[in-house]
């Protein structure tokens, strides 16, 4: 269960939903064939095909020799959702020259449905594991052992956390990620108190990264901007101090950028 899935909800349609999950099955599943879209929908044979015949009319997914994939259809759209948004906009230019302080790679991240979702990112003249920035990009990743994550859960009030950690649990991602409930919550509020999180191989071995929150103009969570690294050279007062800073001072300009763009309106 989703975080979108508590509480009271209105009345959906049933079509739309059978259409996102026949998505997230393509988008998520390793070349999958028709048999494979059938097993992971409950409907019958008939009606999934009717459902992809449609979809593929409409460009929204491609098949070739009997496999499934989105369409390019998606790109456009998600430009736009991205161009779109206030964060990106007051964002991008920050972005790069984090990156290019750093020499690293720079995320920003915003939380959607219990999870977060990388926006925009930067890859600085070191930067490495662009595999797994990738896969970054393509699925959206649990909070909990991200630095970006955390900064953004630090600053949400307790009952949306209580929520996140119901619907999405405590995942082991390496045999750092924190998984207790309450060791989580002692993390939390380091962060809010230092200002800023960090992921010390908490989800991928090897790697460290810094993050920061970005307050919006109502002083809610906007999203949160980090800085990612390997753990050989993100590292003593690199790790401690010296990026946290860099990371704490480009959430604060764009904090400046979103609050100037509304009086700017």
């Amino acid at each position: 269960m989703s975080e979108r899935d508590s509480g009271d909800e209105p009345r959906r349609i049933k079509s739309v939903g059978t259409v996102s999950d026949i998505l997230r099955t393509i988008q998520f599943q390793d070349a999958p064939t028709f048999v494979d879209v059938v097993d992971a929908i409950d409907l019958s044979k008939g009606t999934v095909h009717t459902y992809l015949s449609t979809l593929e009319a409409e460009g929204f997914v491609t098949r070739d020799e009997g496999v499934y994939r989105l369409g390019v259809r998606f790109i456009p759209m998600a430009e736009t959702v991205r161009n779109e948004t206030r964060l990106y906009r007051a964002a991008r230019e920050e972005v790069e020259t984090l990156a290019r302080e750093t020499q690293e790679y720079v995320h920003l991240t915003v939380a959607d449905r219990g999870r977060e979702v990388t926006i925009e990112e930067r890859r600085g003249e070191n930067a490495i594991a662009m595999d797994y920035h990738l896969r970054m990009r393509e699925a959206p990743q649990h909070l909990h052992y991200t630095s970006t994550g955390k900064a953004m859960l630090a600053h949400f009030d307790q009952e949306r956390v209580d929520r996140i950690i119901e619907a999405e649990g405590l995942v082991a991602q390496t045999d750092q990620t924190i998984t207790d409930r309450e060791e989580l919550a002692a993390e939390l509020a380091d962060i809010r108190d230092r200002g800023f999180a960090v992921n010390d191989e908490e989800e991928v071995r090897g790697m460290r990264s810094v993050g920061a929150v970005v307050r919006g103009i109502e002083d809610d969570v906007a999203g949160a901007i980090s800085v990612t690294a390997p753990k050989r050279r993100l590292s003593g007062d690199r790790f401690h101090t010296t990026v946290p800073e860099l990371v704490m001072q480009a959430a604060n300009i764009i904090e400046v950028n979103l609050e100037t763009a509304v009086l700017d309106v």
